[in-house]
């Protein structure tokens, strides 16, 4: 009798310890409340907002070496804010775009719209160069051609470095 009251509580412990690690080991899953899910971006979204702040600020510290006086500066910084300013409701549209196209209701007319809206951004990113290009003197411009020159062979012909020739 007391043998099986033995085997009867180890029997008990041993159901209890297998029962309460099978309990414990359920996943508990949280409700989601697609409010705050539709706020939070994507790791990819943080990873290209942070490579698009690093370009533009790439192409203003080249600005920065090439030691433009006060009247320079206040002038570049006229002419990007104005362009900022002017493509302000095309990069909304072309944003919008790119919503559709993650949600997967983007059709062929708005595919069209997108490569229409970034070839007038291209555009416009072109039109800022040249008129930042013109208010440098041919000694900065010189400068900014040897920089471009050493940069393009640092980082190859797209820009990154791994497709640098060796």
């Amino acid at each position: 009798m007391f043998l099986r009251n033995k085997f009867t509580i180890a029997g008990l412990m041993f159901g209890l310890t297998a029962g309460g690690s099978a309990f414990a080991q359920q996943t508990q899953t949280q409700p989601t409340n697609p409010a705050t899910t539709a706020q939070q971006p994507q790791r990819g979204a943080f990873a290209r907002r942070g490579m698009r702040r690093r370009e533009r600020m790439g192409a203003f510290r080249a600005l920065r070496q090439l030691d433009l006086t006060d009247q320079q500066k206040q002038q570049a910084r006229t002419i990007v804010q104005n362009n900022f300013k002017n493509t302000e409701a095309q990069r909304q549209e072309l944003r919008q775009l790119i919503q559709k196209r993650r949600a997967g209701t983007l059709d062929a007319n708005d595919q069209a719209r997108a490569r229409e809206l970034r070839g007038q951004l291209m555009e416009t990113r072109k039109a800022t160069r040249t008129q930042i290009d013109a208010l440098l003197t041919p000694e900065q411009k010189a400068k900014l051609a040897e920089m471009k020159k050493t940069h393009r062979a640092n980082h190859g012909p797209m820009g990154r470095r791994d497709q640098a020739p060796k």
